[in-house]
Protein backbone atom coordinates (compact mmCIF):
# COMPACT_ATOMS: atom_id res chain seq x y z
CA UNK A 1 0.00 0.00 0.00
CA UNK A 2 1.45 3.34 -1.31
CA UNK A 3 1.90 6.24 1.28
CA UNK A 4 0.14 9.72 1.03
CA UNK A 5 1.70 12.68 1.64
CA UNK A 6 -0.68 15.74 2.52
CA UNK A 7 -0.98 18.79 4.99
CA UNK A 8 -1.53 17.86 8.39
CA UNK A 9 -5.32 18.02 9.89
CA UNK A 10 -6.17 18.93 13.83
CA UNK A 11 -7.78 15.73 13.66
CA UNK A 12 -4.16 14.41 12.87
CA UNK A 13 -2.62 15.81 16.39
CA UNK A 14 -3.11 12.90 18.65
CA UNK A 15 -0.47 10.79 15.99
CA UNK A 16 1.39 13.62 15.60
CA UNK A 17 2.07 13.85 19.25
CA UNK A 18 2.32 9.96 19.31
CA UNK A 19 4.88 9.54 17.06
CA UNK A 20 6.63 12.78 18.14
CA UNK A 21 6.61 11.09 22.07
CA UNK A 22 8.54 8.17 20.24
CA UNK A 23 10.79 9.89 19.15
CA UNK A 24 11.73 12.02 22.27
CA UNK A 25 11.30 8.92 24.49
CA UNK A 26 15.18 7.49 22.73
CA UNK A 27 16.68 10.32 24.28
CA UNK A 28 18.45 10.90 20.57
CA UNK A 29 15.84 13.42 18.65
CA UNK A 30 15.54 16.42 20.54
CA UNK A 31 15.97 18.82 23.22
CA UNK A 32 12.30 19.27 23.77
CA UNK A 33 10.90 17.20 26.81
CA UNK A 34 7.49 17.19 25.98
CA UNK A 35 5.76 16.04 22.74
CA UNK A 36 3.95 18.06 20.27
CA UNK A 37 -0.23 18.79 21.17
CA UNK A 38 -1.96 20.07 17.69
CA UNK A 39 -1.69 23.82 19.26
CA UNK A 40 1.94 23.38 19.89
CA UNK A 41 2.48 21.91 16.62
CA UNK A 42 0.37 24.42 14.60
CA UNK A 43 2.24 26.96 15.71
CA UNK A 44 5.67 25.61 15.51
CA UNK A 45 5.26 25.13 11.78
CA UNK A 46 5.40 27.22 9.25
CA UNK A 47 5.14 24.48 6.23
CA UNK A 48 4.60 20.75 7.10
CA UNK A 49 3.60 17.40 5.87
CA UNK A 50 2.41 13.98 7.17
CA UNK A 51 2.99 10.68 5.41
CA UNK A 52 -0.41 8.82 5.49
CA UNK A 53 -0.72 5.07 5.05
CA UNK A 54 -4.57 3.21 5.59
CA UNK A 55 -5.59 6.06 7.35
CA UNK A 56 -3.46 6.22 9.55
CA UNK A 57 -0.29 8.85 10.57
CA UNK A 58 2.91 7.28 10.03
CA UNK A 59 5.19 10.55 9.87
CA UNK A 60 5.83 13.99 9.89
CA UNK A 61 7.80 16.82 8.89
CA UNK A 62 8.07 20.46 9.08
CA UNK A 63 9.92 24.00 8.74
CA UNK A 64 9.96 26.56 12.11
CA UNK A 65 11.41 29.65 10.64
CA UNK A 66 15.27 30.29 12.73
CA UNK A 67 14.21 34.13 13.56
CA UNK A 68 11.03 36.50 13.37
CA UNK A 69 14.10 39.00 11.64
CA UNK A 70 13.35 39.92 8.44
CA UNK A 71 17.05 39.51 7.41
CA UNK A 72 16.21 35.92 7.68
CA UNK A 73 13.12 35.17 6.14
CA UNK A 74 13.38 31.71 3.73
CA UNK A 75 15.56 30.51 6.83
CA UNK A 76 14.28 27.64 8.47
CA UNK A 77 15.16 24.03 10.24
CA UNK A 78 13.47 21.26 9.65
CA UNK A 79 12.12 18.32 11.95
CA UNK A 80 11.20 14.96 10.70
CA UNK A 81 9.73 12.17 12.91
CA UNK A 82 8.54 8.68 11.51
CA UNK A 83 6.67 6.08 13.52
CA UNK A 84 9.13 3.74 14.74
CA UNK A 85 6.74 0.63 13.97
CA UNK A 86 7.17 2.46 10.20
CA UNK A 87 10.84 3.20 10.30
CA UNK A 88 13.08 1.77 7.30
CA UNK A 89 10.54 2.38 4.50
CA UNK A 90 11.84 5.35 3.07
CA UNK A 91 8.79 7.27 4.81
CA UNK A 92 11.22 10.28 5.98
CA UNK A 93 12.82 10.31 2.51
CA UNK A 94 9.72 10.91 0.79
CA UNK A 95 8.37 13.49 3.61
CA UNK A 96 11.83 15.28 3.76
CA UNK A 97 12.18 15.43 -0.29
CA UNK A 98 8.38 16.66 -0.58
CA UNK A 99 8.99 19.43 2.13
CA UNK A 100 12.27 20.56 0.75
CA UNK A 101 10.23 20.79 -2.89
CA UNK A 102 7.54 22.73 -1.57
CA UNK A 103 9.32 25.12 0.90
CA UNK A 104 11.82 26.37 -2.33
CA UNK A 105 7.98 26.84 -4.13
CA UNK A 106 7.01 28.93 -0.37
CA UNK A 107 10.86 31.15 -1.20
CA UNK A 108 12.76 29.21 1.83
CA UNK A 109 16.17 29.26 0.73
CA UNK A 110 17.75 27.96 3.45
CA UNK A 111 17.19 25.24 5.33
CA UNK A 112 18.72 23.65 8.55
CA UNK A 113 19.18 21.15 11.05
CA UNK A 114 20.47 20.31 14.52
CA UNK A 115 21.04 16.14 14.52
CA UNK A 116 22.56 14.39 17.80
CA UNK A 117 25.35 12.78 16.48
CA UNK A 118 23.46 9.11 17.46
CA UNK A 119 20.91 9.53 15.33
CA UNK A 120 22.60 7.99 12.43
CA UNK A 121 19.54 7.42 10.59
CA UNK A 122 18.77 11.17 10.80
CA UNK A 123 22.00 12.31 9.56
CA UNK A 124 22.33 9.69 6.70
CA UNK A 125 18.48 10.39 5.44
CA UNK A 126 19.18 14.58 5.63
CA UNK A 127 22.34 13.86 4.02
CA UNK A 128 20.62 12.25 1.18
CA UNK A 129 18.33 14.56 0.50
CA UNK A 130 20.72 17.36 -0.08
CA UNK A 131 21.60 18.57 3.26
CA UNK A 132 25.88 19.15 4.06
CA UNK A 133 27.18 18.98 7.35
CA UNK A 134 28.78 21.94 8.75
CA UNK A 135 30.12 21.00 11.66
CA UNK A 136 29.64 19.61 15.60
CA UNK A 137 28.51 22.12 18.30
CA UNK A 138 30.26 20.38 20.95
CA UNK A 139 28.74 20.34 24.48
CA UNK A 140 25.54 22.55 22.70
CA UNK A 141 23.10 21.31 25.59
CA UNK A 142 22.24 19.76 28.73
CA UNK A 143 19.17 17.00 28.49
CA UNK A 144 16.36 17.77 30.89
CA UNK A 145 14.74 14.65 30.61
CA UNK A 146 14.81 10.37 29.54
CA UNK A 147 17.64 8.27 28.72
CA UNK A 148 20.35 11.00 28.63
CA UNK A 149 18.84 13.32 31.32
CA UNK A 150 21.74 15.52 32.71
CA UNK A 151 24.04 15.11 30.30
CA UNK A 152 25.35 16.80 27.75
CA UNK A 153 24.80 16.80 23.95
CA UNK A 154 26.59 17.34 20.62
CA UNK A 155 24.87 18.31 18.08
CA UNK A 156 25.60 17.90 14.29
CA UNK A 157 24.79 21.20 12.49
CA UNK A 158 23.84 20.50 8.44
CA UNK A 159 22.28 22.79 5.69
CA UNK A 160 21.02 22.53 2.68
CA UNK A 161 20.88 25.59 0.23
CA UNK A 162 18.22 26.19 -2.68
CA UNK A 163 19.40 26.21 -6.05
CA UNK A 164 16.05 28.02 -7.19
CA UNK A 165 14.58 29.69 -4.49
CA UNK A 166 16.49 33.37 -3.11
CA UNK A 167 18.20 34.09 -6.24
Amino acid sequence: MSVTLRPPRPRDGMEIGAIHAEGLATGHASFRDLPHDWDSFQDAFALALVAERGGAVLGWAGISPTSDRAVYAGVGEVSTYVAAAAGGQGIGRHLLERLVTQSEAAGWWTLVAQIFPENTASLRLHERCGFARLGLRKRLGRMSHGPMARQWRDVVMLERRSRVAGR
